[in-house]
């Protein structure tokens, strides 16, 4: 049998539908380790790889398989570190999940409370959540953690290597570790990323008391092209010489990204502003259409949305002036 065989036919279908011709590498083995072990894994691959679908091709068959869509509980818990990855997720995750009819329900602090308070009272299916969303439910409906997570078979845990040697990673850990106790049984852990230094490091994080037990599998397949350019612009000491160079920085972004989309990480809130700013005047002047926006997270939900969007479906040029906010979230093709 073929792992696609051993997917459940409503995933078969979902991937008959994207007109796959066959799986990857790296989904085929995942999907035989999860479907065939209960052992705790890392799924490493490049960015845009298919780590997602390997890890929930097969739970998904696996809830399927075992009756959890109805179920009372959640039955697989993703852990996202940015709520932009989030939301970019759980798109990907309700399509795969339409023809199983397994929810998939976000929680994070942009989700409404309407959304949050109906999976409260009849969770099932797959949630996403942020670390800090999680720790916020053992604080808050600590009660409420047996019932919620009861029937929860694996939590999924993505971009791996932003947790290691961390104190968000240390939280993160002692979060999974209350949750097996609080409800009982051991939960597979499985860890996604595109770049991992130290597997050993990575295995130790997963599962510090049983390293040598988490499997682990890699991508063959390699990773793009990186290019490079290094530019330095004098600053000097004085307001007007800072305003001329983020005058000239503003100007070479303008020139050499127009047209195109791109993430542009400027560091601090103001210095997003001010460029954003600056490179919409340049659209204007030109008059040219809009296509260069600010993204951080004292921005409203809506706009940060409506970016994430846009960057998502490409079908206008856009370039996004951000802080880490969009750092893991949003695949730009």
């Amino acid at each position: 049998m073929t792992a696609f065989d051993s997917l459940a036919f409503p995933v078969q279908k979902w991937v008959r539908e994207r007109g796959w011709k066959e799986l990857r590498a790296i989904q085929a083995e995942s999907v035989t380790a999860i479907l065939g072990s209960t052992r705790d894994l890392i799924i490493s691959a490049s960015t845009a790889g298919g780590k997602t679908e390997a890890a929930f091709l097969p739970l998904i068959s696996q809830m399927t398989a075992q009756d959890a869509v109805g179920s009372s509980g959640f039955g697989a818990v993703y852990i996202g570190p940015l709520k932009a990855l989030i939301n970019d997720q759980h798109e990907r995750l309700e399509d795969i999940c339409r023809h199983a009819e397994i929810a998939v329900v976000p929680w994070h602090g942009d989700v409404s409370a309407s959304v949050r308070a109906r999976a409260q009272k009849n969770p099932s299916g797959i949630l996403l959540i942020t670390p800090e969303s999680l720790e916020a439910l053992f604080v808050r409906k600590g009660s409420l953690i047996p019932t919620l997570f009861g029937n929860a078979e694996a939590v999924v845990i993505d971009e791996l290597h932003t947790f290691l040697d961390s104190e968000r990673g240390v939280q993160l850990r002692s979060l999974l570790t209350r949750l097996e106790l609080a409800i009982s049984h051991k939960v597979r852990r499985i860890g996604l990323s595109a770049t991992l230094g130290s597997m050993e490091l990575a295995k130790t994080y997963l599962r510090r008391e049983d390293p040598e037990n988490v499997q682990i599998i890699e991508s063959s397949d390699g990773g793009a092209e990186l290019r490079l350019q290094v530019r330095g612009y004098s600053i000097g000491t004085s307001d007007e010489a800072e305003s001329a160079a983020n005058r000239e920085i503003s100007d070479h972004l303008f020139s050499h990204l127009r047209g195109s989309n791109n993430l542009v990480f400027a560091g601090s809130r103001g210095r997003v502003e001010s460029f954003s700013d600056s490179l919409r005047r340049k659209c204007e002047s030109e008059r040219l259409p809009q296509e260069f926006y600010p993204h951080h997270a004292n921005l409203s939900k809506d706009h940060r949305e409506f970016l994430e969007r846009r960057l998502k479906e490409g079908r206008l040029p856009t370039t996004a002036i951000c802080t880490s906010t969009l750092e893991l979230g949003i695949d730009i093709g």
